[in-house]
């Protein structure tokens, strides 16, 4: 009974606790609750977007504030600093940021991500190549290659400043083709300095950079010029005369031709002779030096005074521009560059008076077929007169591109005289058939897919009347 009684008791106290105890667990879970509910949002919400928030914007150049942001403000600040308008600042800006991009300022080449260790040059890594080049660019412009700017390694990549210097001394020295201008407006680099129209400015700019014109979003250059314009109100900043002047030695009264940044030097002491001889001019003999670079080409009648002497005229061997006088050896329509090197070779070589063409191949295959014809093998080394072979990946199609070497400078770059390069010259630009146009190669270029063959070994050599431009 007693024990009866006892359970009856604790029972009882049971029962009177129950409520108590039940407001006490209530409270520490509501209590505990909270605390886990806060922590969550702190570990699992919070933190964890304000990282990838930080992350993203640090990356957007329009996040005012963000690396990004303030390495574009620095090539904008650079040029405005040195004369020119803030259209013509922002042009560049809408072009860079296409190219090697403001998050790294020492982007490589063929690396896309955005930590410096494994994509800035400045931490050792080397660029990849691209079609038709094996030495890669770096940095905000994409310098290639990237050793014309400073090696892997130097900490010079991260000094925005410097490599806005090293583009305007490019300039100075004449590293400008105004006949790629993408507008079509041939302008001068200090035409362009001056211009208010963002998006026409971002257009010119190709006159520098010179990329290939089938890979460039114009659309795209164009939105993120007047993004920049808008941004670091490019409309308060005119174009300034002395400015400009004590940048670049010129102004705006001076002669605004392209002719201004030319300062080329042009030697031909110690030439040596070419092993294709024949023909007048300097073109078909080796030697003499001139300051370009890749990517610089010309429509035929826009060809600087001091390439002239070294290229090769094909109307001095009778063919027509713009007419089928002379092309007596067609490959395909008259407007291809198979058409030009077929016809060219053929007026240009000849043996006992005869002449030799070769007209079956496309563009990869051409030089291949002319050493085959004489049981021969193409060389990798270009003579003056000598027929070119680029396969499709150095020429960036599927059937490869074809002309003749017009020059070998000192240095071993070349002139060629070309068909259906661009649309400087042949029908796929819209040119027309029966034209040519000049381009320079510097070694690095043709160093890989690329092939020459002259048939000198063959007993031919160039006719006496071919010659030079002027």
């Amino acid at each position: 009974m007693k024990k009866l009684k006892q359970v009856k008791r604790l029972g009882c106290l049971t029962v009177l606790l129950a409520p108590f105890l039940l407001v006490l667990v209530l409270i520490t879970l509501l209590f505990h609750t909270t605390i886990m509910s806060n922590d969550c949002e702190v570990s699992s919400s919070s933190t964890a977007t304000a990282t990838v928030s930080s992350a993203a914007s640090d990356t957007d150049w329009t996040h005012e504030g963000s690396t990004a942001y303030n390495n574009a403000k620095l090539v904008f600040d650079s040029w405005v600093s040195k004369g020119l308008s803030g259209a013509s600042a922002s042009g560049i800006v809408g072009w860079v940021n296409s190219e090697g991009g403001f998050s790294l300022v020492d982007r490589a080449e063929g690396h896309y991500g955005t930590d410096e260790l494994t994509n800035g040059l400045s931490a050792g890594v080397i660029p990849s190549g691209g079609s038709g080049y094996e030495v890669g660019g770096g940095g905000v412009y994409q310098f290639t290659p990237y050793t014309k700017f400073a090696e892997v390694g130097d900490s010079k990549w991260l000094d925005v400043d410097a490599q806005n210097t090293f583009v305007a001394q490019a300039i100075l020295s004449g590293d400008w083709n105004a006949s790629m201008d993408l507008t079509g407006g041939n302008h001068s680099f200090q035409q362009m300095a001056q211009m208010t129209d963002p998006q026409q400015a971002t257009l010119v700019w190709q006159a520098y950079e010179r990329g290939n014109t089938a890979s460039i979003d114009q659309s795209q250059k164009q939105a993120d010029a007047q993004i920049a314009y808008d941004m670091f109100n490019g409309a308060s900043y005119n174009y300034d005369d002395s400015k400009f002047s004590q940048a670049f030695g010129t102004s705006s009264s001076d002669s605004s031709s392209d002719s201004n940044y030319k300062v080329s030097a042009v030697s031909t002491n110690n030439c040596s002779s070419s092993s294709s001889g024949g023909g007048t001019g300097s073109w078909s003999t080796d030697g003499g030096t001139v300051s370009y670079s890749a990517y610089n080409a010309w429509k035929r009648d826009d060809l600087p005074d001091d390439l002239k002497q070294y290229a090769l005229d094909p109307a001095s061997v009778g063919l027509g521009f713009k007419d089928s006088t002379g092309w007596n050896a067609i490959a395909y329509s008259g407007g291809q560059c198979t058409d030009l090197s077929a016809s060219l070779m053929y007026a240009l070589w000849e043996k006992d008076g005869e002449h030799v063409s070769m007209t079956l191949g496309n563009g990869q295959d051409i030089a291949k077929n002319w050493a085959s014809r004489f049981l021969d093998k193409v060389s990798t080394t270009p003579t003056a007169g000598a027929v070119f072979s680029q396969t499709p990946a150095s020429a960036g199609n599927e059937v490869g591109h074809t002309g003749v070497v017009s020059h070998v400078f000192a240095n071993g770059d070349i002139l060629v005289v070309e068909q259906n390069y661009a649309d400087l010259s042949g029908e796929n630009g819209g040119f027309g058939k029966y034209t040519w146009s000049y381009r320079y190669v510097p070694t690095y270029q043709y160093a890989s897919g690329w092939t020459f063959y002259d048939p000198s070994n063959a007993g031919y050599s160039i006719v006496s009347n071919a010659s030079s431009v002027n």
